[in-house]
């Protein structure tokens, strides 16, 4: 009894940050940006669990050239967690969604209970929790979106990309997302034009949602990033010196920093936390 009451308290005090990173539309590079700030989140010590809930499409296993053996479908059938989440070279820990998330959601309670019960004891490891969502809003992902600690939007100029943003938020403003916000626009030509598009847009989503960007950071269009996809490898490893890597320590510091504003959304245990991204509030 004594340890079951100390292992609550454990994951009460629990300050494992659940990060979730989006974009309106495809192509914008969000999978490359979630894989490039795990690796450096990792570099500073810190415990990361990455989830690729981009479903359908494994972005993230072919940008570091990893090959999982299962995905959390895998569980339903017998697969131990421990052996679904696994440790990359890269330093951090990535668990694959699987092909559709209405499988995972349509197990029955106890299933996922006993889901519930395992995660929460690796996940309580953890100190970041990366959430790589899928393009686009879904309402399916609502549950997600109430329980991240940071929203990161990433954008690029093109006008579908910034109109299909701010269609997004406006969306998650009326569901009235409580998430600290960082924008991230990536494949600029040159930092004048990300400072002018961070304003710019800035400017819209303050004027017509609620929501409102902390921080904002700009990535250039740098062809050893493509080059470092086409070789499979994180550019925060194999270009240490460009500006997208110093972009990427930025976004990495503002997650990993302290510097919350006082409206700062109200913390929710670790536990409830788990409760809501399975569903498992009755």
């Amino acid at each position: 009894m004594i340890n079951d009451q100390a292992t609550m308290l454990r994951n009460e005090l629990k300050t494992a940050r659940f990060v979730t990173v989006a974009s309106g539309k495809g192509g914008v590079g969000k999978s490359l940006v979630t894989m490039n700030v795990a690796v450096s989140l990792s570099k500073m010590n810190k415990k990361v669990l990455v989830i690729d809930m981009d479903v359908g499409f494994a972005n993230l296993e072919v940008l570091g050239g990893l090959h999982l053996k299962h995905t959390l479908k895998d569980f339903f059938s017998g697969v131990d967690l421990g052996e679904i989440i696994e440790k990359t070279k890269y330093g951090f820990w990535l668990l694959s969604s699987g092909n559709d998330v209405n499988d995972i959601y349509a197990f029955q309670m106890g299933e996922r209970e006993r889901l519930f019960s395992e995660f929460q004891k690796l996940g309580s490891e953890m100190d970041y929790i990366l959430i790589d969502m899928g393009a686009g809003y879904s309402e399916l992902m609502d549950n997600i979106y109430t329980i991240t600690d940071d929203f990161i939007l990433v954008i690029t100029p093109e006008p579908t990309s910034i109109m299909d943003g701010y269609t997004f938020l406006k969306i998650l403003s009326i569901k009235e997302l409580k998430s600290r916000m960082l924008l991230v626009v990536n494949m600029v030509n040159d930092l004048s034009e990300g400072r002018i598009l961070i304003k710019k847009f800035g400017e819209v989503i303050t004027k017509f949602t609620s929501l409102q960007f902390e921080k904002s950071y700009s990535i250039l269009n740098d062809p050893r990033v493509r080059r470092s996809v086409r070789d499979q490898k994180p550019f925060v490893i194999s270009h240490e010196k460009i500006q997208p890597t110093f972009g990427i320590i930025g976004i990495s510091s503002a997650i990993a920093g302290r510097d919350y504003k006082n409206n700062a959304p109200k913390k929710m245990s670790f536990a409830n936390k788990i409760k809501r991204f399975f569903r498992l509030e009755r």
